[in-house]
């Protein structure tokens, strides 16, 4: 290859190299796209597309180890939240909480969970959890390897007596890693842990009293 034509396709290659250097290709993706940054429980990682029948079938098969897990912390709600009544008919993708699919649960107190859209403020005493876990895709057939499940944190909001913390609204936020470590709560340990939790919930209108609705596909309301 003579001088001239080497000298060409460098000038070639360098263009190119320049080109993409000034207009970056956009990696798109469903989680990517939807990653915030600023959410400590947004880990970035890949989460896929399920249907409800295979999140539930999968739920269903982790759900007693999850609680055990979560009872490991030695708080009260943690080893009894799954034997309240659950809001939702299946597991659903919550954004607020990195993408993982939830469960909703709420003690006989918090009752009319299902109902805030009325303005009803649930009572001292009241307890809502949701714990959490993702299904993340193989990049192999699943012939060869399933699905990887990943455990999430179970999260617990407790409505303490007025007073308790007014920036709060008087709930008690706790964050429980899938070990069982306590990660974070208001007024106690890890404090700082929480608080995006509480800001996040302090954007809900007062009259919802601090709480997001299900999606209305996935609603279950309590029996009288």
């Amino acid at each position: 290859m003579n001088t001239s034509i080497r000298f060409c396709m460098l000038v070639f290659v360098v263009a190119m190299l320049n080109t993409i250097a000034m207009n970056p290709v956009k990696v798109v993706g469903t989680n990517k796209a939807s990653a915030d940054p600023l959410n400590p429980l947004d880990d970035h990682l890949p989460a896929g597309e399920v249907t409800d029948a295979r999140a539930t079938k999968t739920y269903d098969s982790i759900k007693s180890t999850l609680a055990k897990n979560y009872a490991k912390s030695l708080l009260a709600v943690a080893g009894s939240y799954d034997s309240w009544h659950r809001y939702n008919k299946a597991p659903y993708i919550s954004e607020h909480h990195g993408g993982r699919l939830v469960n909703d649960y709420a003690n006989a107190a918090a009752r009319n969970y299902g109902s805030l859209e009325n303005g009803d403020q649930l009572p001292t005493g009241s307890v809502v959890a949701m714990d959490s876990f993702r299904i993340i895709p193989s990049c192999l057939p699943l012939s060869i390897t399933a699905d990887a499940v990943d455990p999430g944190p179970l999260f617990v909001m407790e409505k303490m007596d007025p007073g308790f913390n007014e920036k709060t609204g008087d709930w008690r936020f706790t964050m429980i890693m899938p070990d069982g470590t306590i990660r974070g709560k208001t007024n106690g340990i890890g404090h700082e842990q929480v608080q995006f939790c509480a800001n996040c919930h302090q954007e809900v209108s007062k009259k919802q009293d601090w709480l997001f609705f299900l999606p209305k596909e996935y609603r279950l309301l309590a029996e009288n």
